[in-house]
C-alpha cells in the first residue's frame, strides 16, 4: 500500500462514542456549508486528499480497503490519513472555524445532527446525483437514516456497516444449566426464564451483562423498551417530552424490573474489568448485547467456551432494538469533493461490504446482499450470523431532532436527566413514575424555551 499515514494516537473517547455512549462536546455555531461540485482535477495533476479518522481497530481495515481500491484507479492521487487526537467533536469544530477541515472525515450517528447543523459536512446525495447515480437506493433506510437529519434534505454520512444491537450468548453455559438455547423468535419473557435457570445453576453469574458503571443508560438498550410497549420518548415535532406517558412508563418499568424484580442484570456500580464485554468474556455473564463488530474480537479472544448470536428478544407490542453506526463524510472545506466522493462511495459496494463481513467486522447494509452466498462461506462462530440481518430489520435509531440547547439522548441535559431518572428507579430512590414525571418536567422546561 502506498498511501501515507500520520499515525497519531486516536482518542479512546471517540472509539467509545460509536460503540457505547459518549458525551458530545459543546457545539459551536456559525459554520456555513459549502456546496459540492468543485471542478475535477486534470488526470495528470498530482493531488493529495486528506482524511481524518479515529484509527481504531474497527475502522482501520475499512479505511485501508477504501484507499487501496481508490489509489489503484487514481494513480495521480495520494490519500493521507491523519489520526485524531483528543476530543473528536471539539477538534472538528475548531478546524471548521479555521476553514481547514480535511477532505474526508470520520463521523458517527451521534455526530450527525451537530455536524450537519453547523455546516461541517456536505450533502452526499448531491454528489451522487451529479454523476447520474443513486448510490443510496440499495441501503437499508433505517441505517441510512443515521446520516440524515429530520427537516434537512440529504444524506451526510455513508455508514460503514448495518450495526444493530443483538444478543451474543454463551452456548456452553446455557447447555450446562439445562436452559433452552435462544432462538431468533424469543420474547424477553423467554430470556428472563432462561436467565433464572442459569443463575440458579451458577451462583456468581449475572445473566445479562448490562449494568456496572456505564452503558446501562445507553439509548440503544432502554429506548427499544419504550417503543416495544407502544410508547415513544418525544412527540414527532419534538415539542413534548413523553417519557411519562402510560405506554412509555410501562416499557421503562419492564426494563427496570430486570434489576429490581428478576435480578438478571449486572448490579449498577459493579466493578467488572472490561465492563459488560469483560463480564461475558470471563463467563461471569451469560449474554452480551451489542453490534456485530464484536464478532471479530470474540473470535480472537474467546477460546474456552462456545458462543453464538440470536436476535434481541421481542417486547409485547413491538419488536425493537437499537442501532447505530460510524461512517464517513465529505467536509465543507474539501478542495476536491468529487474525488473525495469517488474515494468513499465504494463503501456502498458489494465488494467492500463483503470484505467487511468476511473480516467479521460488520453486517452488509445493502438490501441486495441479504441472501448473498457469502454468508454460507463464513466459518462459525457465530453459526447464526444472519441474526444480525434479521434483527437489523427491527432496528430503530434515536430521535435526533431535539433543540441543540437541550442536548440529546447522547449528551447534554436530556442525556443526564434520563440517566438520573433511570438510576433513581433502579436503585429504588424513586418509583419509575416519580422519576420520569420529574424527568419529563425538566426536559419540557427546556423544550418550551428552545427556539
Amino acid at each position: 500500500m502506498n498511501h501515507r499515514f500520520r499515525r497519531t494516537p486516536f482518542s479512546r473517547q471517540v472509539h467509545v462514542c460509536f460503540a457505547l455512549v459518549c458525551i458530545l462536546s459543546v457545539v459551536l455555531s456559525g459554520c456555513v456549508a459549502a456546496q459540492p461540485g468543485a471542478a475535477p482535477a486534470a488526470e495528470d495533476e498530482s493531488i493529495e486528499l486528506t482524511w481524518l479518522d479515529v484509527c481504531a481497530p474497527i475502522t482501520t481495515p475499512i479505511t485501508d480497503a477504501l484507499v487501496e481500491k481508490f489509489e489503484a484507479t487514481h494513480p495521480n492521487v495520494k490519500v493521507t490519513i491523519e489520526c485524531s487526537q483528543g476530543d473528536y467533536a471539539e477538534g472538528i469544530f475548531a478546524k471548521a472555524a479555521a476553514g481547514n477541515l480535511p477532505d474526508v472525515m470520520f463521523s458517527a450517528d451521534l455526530f450527525t445532527v451537530p455536524f450537519v447543523e453547523n455546516g461541517v459536512l456536505v450533502n452526499l446525495e448531491a454528489l451522487s446525483e451529479a454523476e447520474g447515480a443513486n448510490t443510496f437506493e440499495d441501503i437499508y433506510p433505517n441505517i441510512l437514516g443515521l446520516g440524515q437529519v429530520v427537516g434537512t434534505p440529504g444524506t451526510y454520512m455513508i455508514p460503514a456497516s448495518w450495526d444493530s444491537v443483538q444478543m451474543y450468548y454463551n452456548k456452553d453455559m446455557f447447555a450446562a444449566a439445562g436452559a433452552p438455547m435462544p432462538t431468533d423468535d424469543w420474547s424477553w419473557d423467554d430470556l428472563i426464564s432462561a436467565c433464572q435457570t442459569i443463575q440458579e445453576a451458577n451462583e456468581n453469574v449475572d445473566c445479562i451483562s448490562i449494568g456496572g458503571s456505564s452503558g446501562w443508560d445507553w439509548w440503544a438498550y432502554f429506548i427499544p423498551w419504550i417503543v416495544g410497549y407502544g410508547g415513544k420518548p418525544v412527540s414527532d415535532d419534538f415539542k413534548t417530552s413523553t417519557f411519562s406517558s402510560p405506554e412509555s412508563l410501562a416499557g421503562i418499568q419492564a426494563y427496570v424490573d430486570l434489576w429490581t424484580q428478576y435480578d438478571v442484570m449486572m448490579p449498577l456500580g459493579a466493578d467488572i474489568p472490561g465492563g459488560g464485554q469483560g463480564c461475558f468474556e470471563s463467563q461471569n455473564c451469560a449474554t452480551f448485547f451489542h453490534i456485530p463488530g464484536f464478532m471479530k474480537t470474540f473470535r480472537e479472544q474467546i477460546t474456552d467456551f462456545d458462543w453464538d448470536v440470536a436476535v434481541t428478544p421481542s417486547h409485547p407490542i413491538a419488536h425493537a432494538t437499537g442501532m447505530g453506526t460510524f461512517g464517513y463524510g465529505i467536509t465543507k472545506d474539501s478542495a476536491h469533493p468529487d474525488l473525495a466522493w469517488e474515494l468513499i462511495k465504494v463503501l456502498a459496494s458489494k465488494e467492500i461490504q463483503g470484505q467487511i463481513l468476511r473480516g467479521y467486522g460488520g453486517m452488509p447494509f445493502l438490501k441486495s446482499m441479504a441472501d448473498d452466498p457469502i454468508f454460507d462461506e463464513l466459518e462459525p462462530p457465530p453459526a447464526n450470523v444472519k441474526a444480525f440481518i434479521r434483527g437489523g430489520g427491527v432496528g430503530i435509531f434515536p430521535p435526533m431532532g431535539y433543540p441543540s440547547k437541550c442536548g440529546s439522548l447522547y449528551a447534554g441535559l436530556i442525556n443526564q436527566t434520563i440517566r438520573t431518572a433511570l438510576e433513581e428507579s433502579i436503585r429504588g430512590a424513586k418509583t419509575v413514575e416519580q422519576a420520569f414525571v420529574d424527568a419529563d418536567a425538566e426536559i419540557q422546561a427546556c423544550l418550551d424555551t428552545a427556539e
